[in-house]
C-alpha cells in the first residue's frame, strides 16, 4: 500500500492502524455515551429535588390552612413541627437542585468544547465528575 510520502506500508502495519483509530473511536462513543447517561442521571436527580420542594410548599399550604382554622398557639407544637419539615425539605430540595444544576452544566460544557473524538478523550480524563 502507497502513502502520500512515498513510504510503503505492509498489510499488517495498515491493519494497526486502522485497529487503533477503531479502539479510539469505540472509546470516545463509550465516553459520549456516558456523559449522556451521566446527563439523564442528573435530570433524574433535578426532577426529585423539584419534587420535595413541591412537597414542602404544600406544606406551606396546610400551615396557611390551620391558621385560619386554628389560632396558632393552640396549636403551635404541630406548627414548629411542621415549620421545621418545610424548611429541610426546602434545604435537601434546594441542594439536589443546585448540585444536579451544576453538574448538567459541566457535562454540557464538556460536550461541547470538544469537536474531534480525540479531544474528548483527553479531556474526560482531566473532567471531575462529583
Amino acid at each position: 500500500m502507497k502513502i502520500d510520502d512515498g513510504t510503503t506500508l505492509t498489510t499488517e502495519k495498515y491493519e494497526t492502524n486502522e485497529r487503533q483509530e477503531h479502539n479510539i473511536t469505540r472509546t470516545s462513543l463509550a465516553l459520549i455515551r456516558t456523559i449522556d447517561a451521566e446527563k439523564r442521571t442528573h435530570l433524574a436527580e433535578l426532577r426529585t429535588g423539584i419534587g420535595i420542594i413541591t412537597i414542602a410548599l404544600s406544606l406551606l399550604t396546610v400551615i396557611i390552612a390551620i391558621a385560619e382554622i386554628y389560632s396558632v398557639i393552640e396549636a403551635l407544637g404541630f406548627t414548629v413541627t411542621l415549620i421545621a419539615g418545610i424548611a429541610f425539605l426546602f434545604i435537601i430540595g434546594g441542594y439536589l437542585a443546585l448540585t444536579s444544576l451544576r453538574n448538567l452544566r459541566k457535562d454540557a460544557f464538556l460536550r461541547s468544547k470538544c469537536e474531534d473524538l480525540s479531544c474528548l478523550v483527553s479531556e474526560f480524563g482531566n473532567h471531575d465528575h462529583d
